[in-house]
């Protein structure tokens, strides 16, 4: 009986906690920042590959295949991104990112 109840328990235990590892999100998927309606009419926006984070500053290859510099800082809304992902930038006319969005490539 006590080694029913055990194995209960441990089948129990691995579809209720070990099953949670399987259904993890991917924490890449989601989108966070969303530019306002005035960012997307007033605010320039840059489109390409994230080539390099430097700190407060990335590069991104646009679409013409230049590499345009711009800033980030804690002001900026940010999507998780990693260098190589496909990327849209609303930029200020100083260069600095108001949202900066991960986008399917």
């Amino acid at each position: 009986m006590m080694k029913r109840t055990l194995q209960m328990c441990l089948v129990a235990a691995l579809v209720t906690g070990g099953g949670g590892f399987a259904f993890a999100a991917d924490p890449m998927k989601d989108k966070e920042a969303t530019p306002t309606l005035g960012e997307r009419i007033t605010k320039d926006a840059v489109k390409g590959t994230l080539m390099k984070m430097d700190g407060e500053f990335y590069q991104i290859r646009n679409t013409d295949g230049e590499l345009v510099r711009v800033h980030v800082d804690k002001s900026t809304k940010l999507d998780k991104v990693v260098e190589g992902d496909m990327v849209k930038a609303y930029v200020t006319d100083k260069g600095h990112v108001t949202t900066l969005q991960r986008i399917e490539k």
